[in-house]
């Protein structure tokens, strides 16, 4: 019997994708990697979802990439677990980390590819890149010193050493922290009201909010101003302003 190392759940409008290695902590080996980036790209082209969820399964929300990746043998492209904020970022729902547990390595720098991150309160992030003489990856250099500022993202990568939930939430690592227990119920509250939204528009502000960490503020209003006008009188803008008059019709 071939065991999947992810495990894939509908809740209506949300896909729930769970990282599935328990035994190696949910690292990232080929298998997982291969799988998880299918999955995400069929999510993507899936008109029945809106959100995807990412979680780990069990105590640990990935222990990053397998260490036996380094050692040669691996079959396939490697280069894909160093590239997995590829089809994250390409992804045309919004995406969502429900960090469950410990974090590490490309398990936190991977996070800021996705639209929102939560953590339970058990949750840890640790990049060892120093204790292993390794670099920098997944823009960690660019998203993490946005997200965080410039000495905490120096602090984290150099330290190498774990960052609690809460501080992560101080830093701008996560979105906010809930109980563990709470954690997917919280979740999927959020991704619940997300999913309600009208897909293009979330789809069209996802895209011009990640047009503005590009350049300036003079370049993030020309790239609003593009989207605005192909989303006024849309089918989806005249749609959602009827429901709103009705709405308050019956207020």
């Amino acid at each position: 019997m071939i065991t999947l190392p992810l495990e894939s759940e509908d809740r209506g409008l949300v896909r729930i994708l769970s990282l599935k290695r328990p035994e190696k902590k949910n690292a990232f080996d080929m298998s997982l990697t291969e799988t998880l980036w299918s999955a995400i790209e069929h999510a993507s082209e899936d008109p029945s979802i809106h959100v995807v969820v990412i979680t780990g399964f069990g105590d640990f929300f990935t222990a990053g990439a397998d260490v036996n990746l380094f050692l040669g043998g691996a079959e396939g492209d490697i280069s894909k677990v160093a590239r997995l904020y590829e089809p994250l970022r390409a992804c045309k729902k919004t995406t969502i980390a429900a960090v469950n547990g410990p974090a590490i390595g490309m398990g936190v720098t991977m996070l800021p590819s996705f639209d929102m991150v939560y953590a339970a309160d058990t949750a840890t992030f640790m990049v060892p890149f120093m204790r292993l003489a390794l670099g920098v990856e997944y823009g960690g250099s660019y998203f993490l010193t946005r997200a965080m500022g410039h000495q905490r993202a120096r602090e984290l990568i150099l330290r190498g050493k774990p960052l609690d939930a809460t501080t992560a939430e101080k830093w701008g690592l996560v979105n906010r922290v809930f109980s563990k227990a709470s954690l997917m119920d919280e979740v999927m509250a959020i991704a619940n009201d997300v999913a309600a939204q009208p897909p293009g528009a979330v789809l069209a502000c996802r895209r011009v909010l990640d047009r503005g960490l590009e350049g300036g503020f003079d370049q993030a209003i020309l790239a609003e101003n593009d989207v605005l006008a192909t989303r006024y009188g849309s089918e989806e803008n005249q749609a959602a302003v009827m429901a709103f008059l009705a709405s308050r019709k019956k207020s």
